[in-house]
């Protein structure tokens, strides 16, 4: 009796894990099924364009069908913040593995990145997107070309500054070599015509707008600046004896000329009784 029982009890057990693993593997092949259905849908394949402006959009959705059969009236409905759709032209008809497309038409009307929701044939599909303000950059452009002329204003102001100072040491300079030379210093390596001209262009410059320019003759005066400021400051005084020479060949220049001038004087003095004499020696004869 007992040997009984078991023997049904082992049975009953091997029934019910049976049945256990039928339920399984149908629930497996079923999941497959589905899988595979997911696959063979009707798929996006691609979204354009991803990046837009503010307003009015058209949005290409292109539509892969992978299903076994044609599929017909394929439609799409777009939603996402900002987004309405007003037109939408559908895919009447479409054989097993082509690709087409679906055109939307619609409206934005918030910036920034947003995600829509696409929905084909009950599959929900995401894409994100950028939505550009044309007047947010117009606005920052503006913002920048502001920021853009104050930095040169300030710097044609530092300019101006800096070539006011250059005045003021040329005027020094000059000064000072009014003063070595008439303390009898040897300034004649000193040349101030090219500072002059820098400055000069500086100052065209300024006037012109042209800051590049301004900031190249700055420096180059600066560097001719310092070239004719170190010259004057070393330059030496000039020896006595060379002074007295100096003097001496000016004075014999100075006499030489007087010289030349009482000897002109003479000669002219002499041709000058020369010809009186002639013409009084033609006058008698007329006379006789």
């Amino acid at each position: 009796m007992k040997k009984g029982k078991l023997s049904l009890l082992f049975l009953l057990a091997i029934f019910s894990l049976t049945g256990i693993l039928a339920q399984t593997n149908a629930s497996y092949n079923q999941t497959a099924v589905s899988d595979n259905q997911t696959a063979q849908g009707i798929l996006l394949t691609n979204f354009m364009p991803q990046e837009v402006k503010l307003g009015d959009v058209q949005f290409n959705l292109q539509i892969q069908n992978n299903n076994n059969e044609t599929a017909s009236n394929i439609i799409a409905f777009v939603t996402g913040n900002g987004f309405s759709t007003y037109d939408m032209l559908p895919i009447d008809s479409l054989a097993s593995g082509d690709k087409s497309y679906i055109f939307i038409y619609g409206n934005l009307k918030q910036a920034g990145n947003i995600t829509l929701t696409i929905k084909i044939s009950d599959k929900n599909f995401y894409q994100n997107i950028s939505v550009i303000d044309p007047n947010a950059e117009s606005d920052q452009q503006k913002i920048d070309d502001i920021r853009k002329q104050q930095e040169k204003e300030q710097l044609i102001k530092n300019i101006s500054d800096q070539l006011d100072i250059l005045k003021q040491n040329f005027t020094i300079l000059e000064d000072e070599i009014a003063y070595k030379q008439s303390n009898n210093y040897d300034v004649s390596l000193v040349n101030l015509n090219i500072l002059n001209n820098y400055l000069h262009n500086i100052q065209a410059d300024i006037l012109t707008g042209n800051v590049n320019d301004a900031e190249v003759n700055l420096n180059l005066a600066y560097g001719e600046y310092a070239t004719q400021k170190r010259k004057l400051d070393n330059a030496k005084e000039i020896p006595l004896v060379n002074i007295l020479k100096n003097n001496v060949l000016l004075f014999s220049t100075f006499a030489g000329a007087i010289i030349t001038f009482f000897a002109l004087y003479e000669l002219l003095k002499v041709k000058r009784e020369k010809i009186s004499k002639v013409i009084r020696k033609k006058i008698r004869k007329k006379k006789e």
